[in-house]
């Protein structure tokens, strides 16, 4: 327990119409026991906490800024003081993207982080090429039970990635068991220059081998292009400012848990994560989400080569396989969950939402109007 400091007493306050009693209580605190005096007693765990939801507010983060223009807004859905991760609007940052000349980046805002020991909480950036960020690197695994924020986080994530990159400068292929990202199926950012679609459910072994084979083609094809080529971290952005129109390459597989039971396509599935992880400064990057932790879903292979992991909303033992004797609870709150990163110390994220929305179906609404 934390002694109690001698402070000069201050006036009660008061529960206005617009406050919770949650954020009265800190409010009262803060005034109290101001954070000055809170660093001089050595106590780091004074930062703003991360947004809790309200009854008014039930998800607070956002990742772009709602539109002033309402007519974009599902009629049903009233405004909402959302928190924007990314200052600008989707429309503002498509203008920036046309101006500027974007250079090759897998950094992805998806939430905030909470980090007590410098007193602050801060963006949370998922960095996939992993090179320069020490908080994220390398593949992301996101685990959770069902309705827990997976789907929701791809989601996020997708949408700034397309919103970024035009389709010769960020290709995408997708396993997709459960159509929870079908609002982003029909852009060209998910299709080969043949033509042929990089999407599949994976239901099918042979929908599933000819999805891995036009991968694979893909991966061999760059390798053949430069046979000489010493890849490093900057090696992309060079060769996109020569002019050669290399893309980034994403691949995501989303309830990854669900192949395990097919052992045919669970060796070729790890085989093809292998290949893209070992290819990842040639510019492939790999997402999975699972709802299963153990290695009966998620090979030892497999979960060493995720360098960042999330998890949301998981009991016990589902903590201890993914990060081990130091994990601990969080609250029991869409999209707040427990990141683990390269330096293998676990922080409190809050997730951002792709899109305002009060319901699951209001926010798919919006998502679909902004990609149209």
């Amino acid at each position: 327990m934390l002694s109690t400091p001698t402070v000069n007493k201050t006036p009660q306050l008061r529960l206005s119409r617009s406050q919770t009693l949650f954020e009265a209580a800190i409010e009262r605190i803060s005034a109290a026991y101001p954070k000055d005096l809170a660093r001089k007693e050595g106590i780091h765990s004074w930062p703003d906490p991360l947004p809790s939801p309200t009854f008014q507010r039930p998800d607070p983060l956002l990742l772009f800024t709602p539109a002033e223009d309402g007519s974009r807004r599902p009629e049903a859905e009233p405004s909402q003081p959302y928190q924007a991760i990314i200052p600008m609007t989707r429309n503002e940052m498509l203008e920036h993207r046309n101006r500027e000349r974007i250079k090759p980046s897998m950094q992805i805002p998806l939430g905030l982080v909470d980090k007590p020991e410098e007193q602050q909480v801060d963006t949370f950036l998922v960095d996939l090429h992993g090179t320069t960020d020490a908080r994220s690197g390398g593949p992301l695994l996101i685990a959770g039970p069902q309705h827990s924020g997976k789907a929701t986080a791809l989601q996020t994530m997708l949408l700034w990635l397309t919103t970024c990159f035009l389709p010769e400068r960020l290709r995408c292929a997708v396993i997709d068991p459960l159509g929870e990202l079908d609002q982003f199926r029909a852009l060209p950012h998910f299709r080969h220059p043949s033509g042929e679609t990089l999407w599949t459910d994976g239901n099918s072994d042979e929908d599933l081998t000819r999805f891995i084979r036009t991968i694979s083609a893909d991966i061999q094809q760059r390798h053949d292009k430069f046979p000489n080529q010493r890849w490093e971290r900057h090696t992309l952005a060079q060769l996109w400012s020569q002019g050669l129109t290399m893309p980034q390459f994403l691949l995501i597989i989303s309830n990854y848990q669900s192949f395990a039971e097919r052992v045919s396509a669970s060796t070729a599935l790890q085989k093809l994560i292998q290949t893209v992880v070992e290819t990842r400064l040639q510019g492939h990057y790999l997402i999975l989400t699972s709802t299963e932790t153990s290695a009966r879903y998620i090979t030892p292979e497999v979960m060493g080569a995720c360098g960042t992991k999330i998890g949301l909303a998981l009991h016990e033992r589902q903590r201890h396989e993914l990060f081990g004797h130091a994990a601990f609870s969080t609250e029991a709150i869409p999209g707040r969950g427990l990141l683990m990163t390269t330096d293998r110390k676990i922080h409190q994220v809050q997730l951002a939402l792709s899109a305002p929305g009060h319901t699951e179906s209001s926010r798919d609404q919006y998502l679909r109007q902004e990609i149209a």
